[in-house]
């Protein structure tokens, strides 16, 4: 069983190596997509774009001089929808990795009983006791925080734009504030997923089969002490 256990590490130590290889060609395509595809639009956007039509040279009507309004927001959406399906992506194989961690953990710990600590050490190999901000695999976790920032990136530059478009100005209140909460949702669901996965992983470390939602404040704050 010994002989066995480390030979799974040797495999596991090589799987991690590929899942980190998949993740970087995932990470680094979807960027790709994002920035080519919302960079071209942005860059061929004028301050005087109109709202839905798009301004063509009148000596050309094929020369494009700037895109539409809309056109950006919808590039925008699509950038930022790829970027939550990433996000959802990284997570999942995160969660996943350390759910398989935690089963790992215990098997070796049982199986080699003292000889575990001289092995292994005590905290290299245990999945356990990280905060909302370190739950992730580092590889995973930098991907996450990456992701995040980009987000916030195309966030800043298409409010930059309007702020400084004429048609912008031109809407209605309560049509600018429509069209920056539609902008937010993606960004907020990409939260909302991260503050999910961490609950998973948390109850998972806790050995726990109770939802987190019926469980009270107390007894939440009892866990996370112990």
């Amino acid at each position: 069983m010994r002989d066995d256990l480390l030979k799974s590490f040797n495999d596991q130590f090589a799987t991690n190596q590929n899942h980190g290889q998949l993740l970087f060609i995932q990470f680094l395509s979807a960027i790709l997509v994002v920035l080519i595809g919302y960079g071209y639009i942005y860059a061929n956007t004028s301050p005087e774009a109109k709202i839905w039509v798009t301004m063509r040279d009148p000596k050309s009507t094929k020369d494009i001089v700037s895109y539409a309004v809309t056109h950006l927001f919808g590039a925008l959406l699509i950038s930022e929808l790829i970027l939550t399906l990433l996000a959802t992506v990284v997570l999942n194989i995160g969660y996943s990795f350390r759910r398989d961690q935690l089963v790992i953990y215990k098997l070796r710990k049982a199986t080699l009983g003292e000889e575990y600590k001289d092995m292994f050490g005590t905290m290299s190999f245990n999945p356990s006791g990280q905060n909302f901000w370190d739950f992730l695999p580092e590889f995973n976790r930098m991907f996450i925080f990456g992701i995040a920032t980009l987000q916030t990136l195309l966030l800043i530059s298409f409010f930059i734009f309007t702020y400084h478009s004429v048609c912008w100005t031109a809407w209605a209140i309560w049509c600018r504030i429509l069209v920056c909460l539609i902008a937010l949702l993606p960004g907020l669901w990409t939260c909302w997923l991260y503050s999910n996965y961490y609950k998973k992983y948390y109850w998972i470390m806790s050995d726990s089969t109770v939802h987190y939602s019926k469980v009270s404040k107390a007894e939440r704050l009892k866990k996370r002490e112990y």
